[in-house]
């Protein structure tokens, strides 16, 4: 008995590529939600009384890894850099001592940005699948 199965094979190739097409489109997706979510975090140290001056060191960076075709893409939001970045554990969660832990936990927006993620992400790969 033989079966082709050339169909399949065929198929299979596109679900391969399916995670290659979608990396371009899914890093744009990424970059504007850590946009989003920097300026959340921005606002809140602004609204600081005492940690005000970290608000201009919270940036963020994109990055895609291949991995045999596949891409993992990743972003990273908070202060970097030397000086008042420096303050940012005590800033978001305290010491033994009072005085920190004032701002929102950085958690809190990624948590209000997800649902503009998801929505992005959708829109973005859709009938890719």
């Amino acid at each position: 008995m033989s079966v082709d199965a050339s169909d399949l094979e065929g198929l299979a190739r596109s679900f391969r590529l399916i995670p290659v097409e979608m990396v371009p489109k899914l890093k744009g997706v990424v970059t504007k939600s850590a946009l989003n979510a920097k300026k959340i975090m921005r606002k809140d140290a602004a609204g600081s009384k005492h940690f005000k001056q970290l608000a201009r060191t919270i940036s963020y960076d994109v990055r895609v890894n291949s991995f045999g075709g596949d891409g993992v893409i990743e972003g990273e939001v908070g202060p970097s850099g030397g000086g008042s970045a420096s303050l940012a554990g005590i800033a978001y969660f305290g010491t033994s001592r009072p005085g920190g832990g004032t701002l929102r936990n950085p958690e809190d927006a990624m948590l209000e940005e997800a649902p503009n993620f998801y929505e992005y992400a959708f829109k973005a790969t859709e009938g890719l699948l």
